[in-house]
């Protein structure tokens, strides 16, 4: 965040549209490179040295096709869609997702001796390095090139600081780059329904940056990626750190469907404690946070950004009901849920487009993240025989509290308009709010505000 803060104020909006188009296929082709083989490697009961072999050397087979994939369709692509230096700036985000691979290798070997400290480390100290990387080649004048930087770095960086760990340790890796064709048919299943999954995942912020660029154009798409670097930092934190928790939990109660769905939708709740105050206040505090983080020049991202917290306060408690699926070693759960909710976030684009709706973009998100919830409670229905409704009963009550929240910071903060932004303006606002949501809780939800409580006890102990 503090990175973005910086280049926002250095670079013009257009150049930021640039980049998430690249950003875009570079995810895509990511995707396909490591991901799907560290949730197999991750959930195979039993992993020799062949396996290890086996995904590394796939990763490394998929990079140069992505980088060659990157030579051939870079100048079509800059030319569809009119963005000068596109080709150059794929082919070295392809070159940079070399590490893609080691680096899932290495977090599947960690997840697996539940060593999630270390991931945590290894992803922070590497975002922490190419920020810094990405605000001093900004202010070198590097433009779009800074932006990549600061996205695909960590990809090379995380491998290298996992390999530190095991030096400190006085462990060493040494996994060689082998083909073994049993152990890749072992892989495949999962690796297949993994590698579509995420595909699916990675081609919708794809979809959506394209076709924002092709009808708003490229400074309404960077308007578009500021909004979502206000709401990445802290959903990517919470999901981080929070999937490899409950993949740890969940991953116990693989032969016991229902009571893995029941105990999935507990920890959905609980995240939900946390999760919806925190979006819904950062959608209050986004008139005043906004100018004060990024400068003038992105009102456009303010309206967006809006709807984009509100939209990942509803969906992402429920996201955790895709880490019993993964627990489960049923990824065609997740990719069925993909589909229908890429299909429905088209659709709400073109539908709200044809309307002149402005905030088309971030409408599609939320579209998005609402076809995702309920694809996510229909599997949950499957699998726990009817199970949800108490952890969503549970969930309602959280919102009406958030909402009464947010009721309370309008009415405080927010009565003669939007206030100037400032530091003591925004802290005003922020500890109105964490003043205001405990005591809705325990109006609306007493075993909640309970829980909530102990939880800020437990922390500051």
């Amino acid at each position: 965040m503090a990175s973005t803060v910086v280049v926002a104020r250095i670079l013009p909006p257009a150049e930021f549209g640039v980049a998430t188009l690249v950003l875009a296929v570079a995810t895509i082709m990511g995707a396909f490179i490591g991901l799907p083989f560290e949730e197999s490697l991750s959930q195979r009961r039993q992993v020799r040295s062949a396996h290890l072999e086996t995904a590394l050397f796939v990763s490394m087979v998929l990079t140069g096709a992505a980088v060659l994939l990157s030579l051939l369709l870079g100048p079509l692509i800059e030319h569809w869609a009119a963005a000068p230096g596109f080709a150059l700036y794929l082919v070295v985000s392809a070159l940079l997702l070399a590490g893609q691979g080691p680096g899932a290798v290495a977090r599947a070997v960690a997840r697996r001796s539940r060593r999630f400290v270390e991931i945590s480390f290894c992803q922070a100290a590497g975002t922490v390095i190419a920020s810094l990387v990405a605000v001093l080649a900004a202010l070198a004048g590097w433009g779009v090139w800074s932006l990549l930087l600061q996205r695909l770095l960590p990809n090379v960086l995380y491998p290298l600081l996992a390999a530190g760990f095991l030096w400190h340790r006085g462990q060493a890796m040494r996994t060689l780059v082998r083909w073994h064709p049993q152990r890749f048919r072992e892989l495949f299943r999962l690796s297949w329904l993994s590698l579509a999954d995420v595909g699916v995942g990675s081609a919708v912020p794809a979809v959506l940056a394209f076709m924002v660029n092709a009808v708003f154009g490229s400074a309404t798409l960077g308007q578009l990626n500021i909004a979502l670097r206000i709401v990445d930092p802290l959903r990517m934190a919470l999901m981080g750190v929070g999937h490899n928790l409950a993949f740890s939990v969940l991953v116990r109660l693989q032969l016991d469907p229902p009571r893995l769905v029941r105990t999935a939708g507990e920890i959905v709740a609980g995240v939900a404690m946390v999760a919806v105050p925190a979006f819904v206040g950062l959608a209050m505090v986004a008139p005043v946070l906004l100018p004060l983080l990024v400068g003038p020049g992105w009102d456009q991202a303010v309206p967006l950004s809006q709807i984009l917290c509100l939209a990942v306060a509803l969906s992402l408690p429920f996201q955790f009901y895709d880490s019993a699926y993964s627990a489960l070693g049923r990824p065609e759960y997740g990719l069925i849920g993909g589909i229908f909710a890429l299909a429905c976030m088209v659709a709400g684009f073109a539908i709200t487009v044809g309307a002149g709706g402005r905030n088309a973009p971030a409408i599609a998100f939320l579209v998005y993240e609402l076809a995702t919830i309920a694809a996510v409670l229909f599997f949950a229905l499957r699998l726990g025989r009817g199970n949800v409704a108490p952890a969503s009963g549970r969930i309602g009550r959280v919102w009406l509290a958030a909402l009464a929240m947010g009721a309370a910071i309008a009415a405080l903060c927010f009565r003669n308009g939007v206030p100037e932004p400032s530091v003591p303006t925004l802290a005003v606002i922020i500890l109105a709010g964490a003043a205001a949501y405990p005591i809705a809780l325990l109006v609306t939800c007493r075993p909640c505000a309970q829980d909530f409580i102990s939880l800020l006890r437990n922390r500051k102990s």
